[in-house]
């Protein structure tokens, strides 16, 4: 028996005030978006929206499951409003569940005050006619392993059993556009979608480095970049080559500075592809206290001279929670692949920690710095990645 329909739970939206009805704008387009194909109604309730579709549930649940502003959805079942009806959908409802479940509880939400019974008579009265008809459990109110939750609304009365966990955070509003400085590792992609968490849209940079880096490499970083469209209309990826800036820092500059050296030029490309196409951010997956170009005194160095503000959301967490982070998403075991990009490729064996801008300065001095950045620029591959429709 399929639900009559979907209780969406919109968490932190209800908390934005004047700006509420642009962010559940948002929310909305998202989930059309997400439900294009299917016939739906989808209608605003009070800090809520009630889906209906007649599609499985489990087609649902997953068209829904990259829309960040949802916390919650919660396939409902309709009756009267009646308690004789209310508990036989009740019981109805527990047949699935009721040989595993270790206890259960019932829990009444009367929005209909005029409802004769109230609330927690009315949670007495169910739970005991789901005792006598023979639900064998212990009862449990506070964090019941069955929870049947009943709301009585106006005209009928809304059943169910459980909720599937929503992402939360809130909807890309759009005018929130930031570029990813993407790698093939386990952080960036994390960076990235705790951005779109926040309501941001991605687009992501990729530096190539042929033919030192494989294609496998590339192939690795567009994957990945799949994930991320995912979580919106469609990314942006663009593949810079950089094997002659590479070339030239390894050969020119000292070889302990090369890791910040080149994460200094990718913000300069980077600045620019932003300047380009409208994008208000850099983001990056950088961790603060790991070695190369992730201390603080490397990381002021690559900031200099980025007018752009750089994002990252990363920063104070260790690499068990990012690690759990990349699990969720789904991209950690592409992340793990064993084919390097140009960071780890190119890393020197005992790389500065402690860089000073004096130092960089100096080896960057007789670079042609400019003509270096727009010889990448020109040779930029563009890929537009949509999300995968699930039929």
């Amino acid at each position: 028996m399929n639900p009559s329909a979907y209780l969406i739970r919109i968490g932190e939206i209800t908390l934005k005030k004047r700006n509420r009805s642009r962010f559940l704008n948002a929310l909305v387009q998202a989930i059309r978006q997400r439900l294009a194909g299917l016939e739906f109604h989808l209608e605003p309730r009070h800090k809520k929206l009630l889906l209906q579709c007649s599609a499985a549930p489990d087609l649902i649940q997953s068209r829904l499951s990259t829309v960040f502003g949802i916390t919650g959805i919660s396939p409902i079942w309709k009756c009267a409003l009646d308690l004789e009806a209310i508990q036989n959908l009740s019981w109805s409802l527990c047949q699935d569940k009721r040989q595993s479940a270790k206890d259960f509880g019932v829990r009444v939400r009367r929005n209909n005050k005029n409802f004769p019974i109230k609330s927690m008579d009315c949670q007495a009265q169910i739970g005991s006619f789901l005792l006598k008809n023979g639900l064998n459990l212990p009862v449990n109110l506070k964090s019941p392993d069955l929870a049947i939750n009943v709301s009585l609304e106006f005209k009928e009365a809304w059943v169910w059993t459980e909720t599937w966990p929503g992402r939360g955070g809130l909807p890309q509003v759009g005018d929130s556009r930031h570029l990813l400085l993407l790698s093939g590792g386990i952080d960036s992609p994390v960076a990235g979608n705790l951005i779109q968490k926040r309501g941001g849209t991605l687009a992501a940079v990729y530096f190539h480095t042929p033919p030192y880096t494989l294609d496998a490499a590339k192939e690795k970083a567009i994957d990945l970049a799949h994930v991320l469209a995912g979580f919106q209309v469609q990314l942006d990826l663009y593949i810079v080559p950089i094997t002659r800036i590479m070339k030239r820092l390894l050969s020119d500059c000292d070889n302990g500075y090369s890791v910040v050296l080149a994460r200094r030029f990718m913000m300069r490309i980077a600045t620019r592809l932003a300047e380009q196409h409208g994008y208000h951010a850099l983001v990056t997956g950088e961790n603060l206290g790991q070695v190369a170009s992730q201390t603080i005194q490397n990381i002021h160095c690559i900031n200099e001279g980025v007018p752009l503000p750089i994002l990252r959301p990363l920063i104070g967490l260790d690499k068990l929670e990012i690690v759990g982070l990349a699990e969720k998403l789904g991209s950690f075991e592409i992340s793990i692949r064993p084919h390097q990009d140009c960071c780890s490729l190119f890393a020197p064996e005992d790389p500065v920690t402690k860089a000073t801008l004096t130092r960089i300065r100096s080896m960057e001095e007789p670079l042609p710095i400019v003509d270096m950045v727009e010889e990448a620029l020109a040779e930029t591959e563009v890929q537009t990645i949509r999300p995968q429709i699930i039929h």
